[in-house]
This record gives structure tokens, sequence and C-alpha cells, in this order.
């Protein structure tokens, strides 16, 4: 049983989820034991698909369903290694518990679709801010960024294509820096 709590993130808040580890065991085989039932505990949580990566400390990329559209997501370990790049050798040290974080990121890679909808207005669409080419949504207490192309609608309101994304490797430094720069005000 994971326990789970927001913590705060390279960008903003992230939400981490503490699993102990009786006996202790190397992270490197933790994760190659549990990262399925780590992707179907988050995939049911946040309602998304998982993307799995084998590149330790990340785990994947998390696409959350969001009006027809993905919210993207890094899946990582933050403890008791995180970012950047640690020895290779640490994943090989029995621990008692591993802590994976989830944080939003920027869009990776290039949108495959793009999934229309209108509506009266866009507050119906709960905390959205639309910023140049990409809607900030506040989603479950955080700040995700999407590709979202707008205009107006014929009929009356507000014209949406919510991009959709394939599973696809991503680094998260440039991922988490682009997310900051979107959320910053003079973008």
């Amino acid at each position: 049983m994971a326990r789970r709590a927001y913590v705060q993130g390279l960008a903003q808040r992230r939400v981490k989820y503490r699993f102990d580890i009786d006996p202790p065991a190397p992270i490197r085989q933790w994760v190659s034991e549990n990262l399925e039932r780590v992707g179907h505990l988050l995939e049911g949580e946040w309602g998304g698909v998982f993307c799995p990566s084998a590149q330790l400390p990340g785990l994947g990329l998390l696409l959350i369903e969001w009006m027809g559209g993905h919210l993207a997501a890094d899946v990582s370990i933050c403890a008791p290694v995180s970012h950047p790049a640690p020895p290779q050798f640490v994943f090989d040290v029995p621990v008692g518990r591993v802590d994976i974080c989830v944080e939003p990121i920027a869009p990776v890679g290039r949108a495959v679709e793009y999934v229309k909808i209108c509506t009266p207005t866009v507050k119906m669409l709960g905390r959205v801010t639309l910023r140049r080419s990409f809607g900030v949504v506040k989603y479950r207490g955080l700040l995700f960024a999407t590709e979202i192309r707008y205009g107006a609608d014929q009929r009356g309101g507000v014209r949406l294509e919510i991009a959709r994304y394939s599973c696809t490797q991503h680094d998260t430094w440039d991922a988490v820096r682009k997310l900051k720069k979107i959320l910053s005000s003079r973008y």
C-alpha cells in the first residue's frame, strides 16, 4: 500500500507516493518487480496511461486523460535518490522505502491528434488559462500545460482543439524548464 502526499517539486508541487519495502531490497530489483503494479496504481488513480521507461531514476511518462486530450506528468524516483543522474551503484544498495513522484511537465513530442470540443466559455472546463498555443490546467491541485488550439465557434462560444500524445521518451529537465516558462506570467 502506498502513502500519498503533496511535496514541493522543481517547478511547483508534485504528488509523492511512498512504498515501504520489507525486507529491504535494492531499488533496481524493487522497480523491476513492482513497476507494472505502480503503473496500474497511477493509471487507476489519475485516469491515464502509464508509459514505462528504463532510465532510472526516471520510471516513465503518465498521460492523464482530460477533456479527450492529455496532460503530461513525469514519473520518477524522488527518494532515497533523485535527479539528476545519480551514480548507478546507488540503485543496487538495499533500502527500506522508495518514494515515487508524479510531477507535471510540459508536453513532450508532437501531438498525434487534436480532440475538438466546443464550450460556451472556457470557465466551464474548470481552472483553465489559455496562453498562446498552450492551456494551463489546474487538475487535482497541480498546474499542467497542454497544447490547445482555440478560436471562436460559429455557433457561439469557444472551439478548442486539445492535444493527445503517444508514449514517447522525454527529457525531464527540458520539459520542466518549458513548463516553468509557460507558467510564468511573461509567456
